[in-house]
């Protein structure tokens, strides 16, 4: 991402760091900046703009104190959400999405075995049956239940994910660090229905209350599939946006 967005004028008597802070605030506001994501380093602003550290490490504490990014230690500073929605359009982990809205993420780890893709699941995506991981997860956010989730990962391909604790680790960064797999492009459907038992029981609803499913097919920069995942949400708190363009 270029540094186009940002506007500083020496001859202003407004200091630099809040001319950099007003930037970027005014960039987010205008959606040149979204929720998500990643912003220059401070290294990169201060050798590309020609300021020191001191000035841009003032601006991004403040707009971290206005809520308006958060920093994740070893990962940089990022756009903070709204909420859920606003992270829809984005491939993201639940520990990122879940700190960029501000909030403490934790996973419950429910099952985690190799078993075969149901037909049901791959829905002509792929073919089913063959060797999968089944992920099974319960996930909270502030101590609450946000997610239950169901997920499924091809293990002829990632055989080492068996070894790992994924109430622990997270899905994408450990396939990040031991097969340099990224997700590219995911597949999203959205839509409403009744919690059924299991469901209303992992997220701690009343059965037969409106929930929100979403269901993704997540594939590499090279265009093979390799997530498959269902996701309910309770339908009283989740919100998604998207944006549609003509062209």
């Amino acid at each position: 991402m270029g540094f186009g967005y940002i506007e500083i004028d020496r001859s202003l008597p407004i200091p630099l760091y809040k001319q950099l802070e007003s930037s970027i605030i005014e960039a987010i506001k205008k959606g040149e900046l979204e929720p998500g994501d990643k912003l220059p380093t401070e290294e990169d602003l201060a050798d590309r703009l020609s300021l020191s550290r001191p000035v841009v490490r003032q601006a991004y504490g403040s707009l971290v104190s206005q809520g308006f990014i958060l920093r994740e230690r070893g990962r940089g500073s990022f756009v903070k959400a709204r909420n859920l929605g606003d992270l829809a359009n984005k491939i993201l982990s639940f520990s990122q999405e879940t700190l960029l809205l501000g909030h403490v993420p934790t996973t419950r780890v429910l099952t985690f075995e190799k078993t075969t893709l149901p037909e049901w699941v791959a829905d002509g995506k792929c073919p089913s049956g063959g060797e999968w991981f089944f992920l099974e997860r319960q996930r909270f956010v502030d101590g609450t239940p946000s997610v239950y989730l169901s997920t499924w990962v091809p293990a002829d391909r990632f055989p080492a994910l068996i070894e790992y604790d994924f109430a622990a680790h997270s899905l994408y960064a450990t396939l990040d660090e031991l097969y340099s797999v990224h997700p590219s492009l995911a597949e999203r459907s959205v839509w409403a229905e009744l919690a059924h038992v299991k469901v209303a029981e992992m997220l701690k609803i009343p059965e037969q209350s409106a929930v929100a499913m979403m269901k993704s097919y997540v594939y590499d920069a090279d265009r093979n599939l390799f997530e498959i995942s269902i996701e309910a949400f309770p339908g009283d708190k989740t919100r998604f946006n998207f944006e549609v363009r003509s062209d």
